[in-house]
């Protein structure tokens, strides 16, 4: 009986198998909202997971969504702006932020530090600083 319940307080504890998992970590994708990212019927728990996982599979970020770091909104990740090395940290930690717009990223930078980049630009050596 004791055993039986442990194991219902640690599935619980770690949301069970109905939570999406990150299709590149592994980790809840849904513990973060403002970090979520999808391709397909696949679920991220941040942005970097996305991107790590696209060129891995070389996959299309054709029709993957980004959830925008101000707003909220869901943003399709080819249209996002994102910053990496920015002194701002997703659950996954150093993480690419993605932004609405060109003036959105600017104020970004100049608020948290980083660099711009647009999707098209984001390579395995910008993918390997972050941590």
């Amino acid at each position: 009986m004791t055993r039986a319940l442990l194991l219902v307080a640690a599935l619980a504890a770690c949301g069970g198998e109905s939570r999406p998992r990150c299709a590149q970590c592994g980790m809840l994708a849904d513990a973060a909202p403002r970090w979520q990212a999808r391709a397909g019927a696949e679920a991220f728990d941040a942005p970097k997971c996305l991107f790590r996982w696209a060129a891995a599979q070389g996959a299309s970020l054709e029709g993957a969504t980004v959830t925008d770091y101000y707003g909220g909104e869901l943003l399709e990740a080819l249209d996002a702006y994102f910053v990496s090395g920015s002194d701002v940290l997703s659950p996954m930690g150093d993480d690419l932020v993605p932004l609405r717009s060109q003036a959105e990223m600017e104020r970004f930078v100049r608020d948290h530090g980083g660099e711009g980049h647009r999707p098209g630009s984001i390579d395995a050596s910008i993918l390997s600083r972050l941590r």
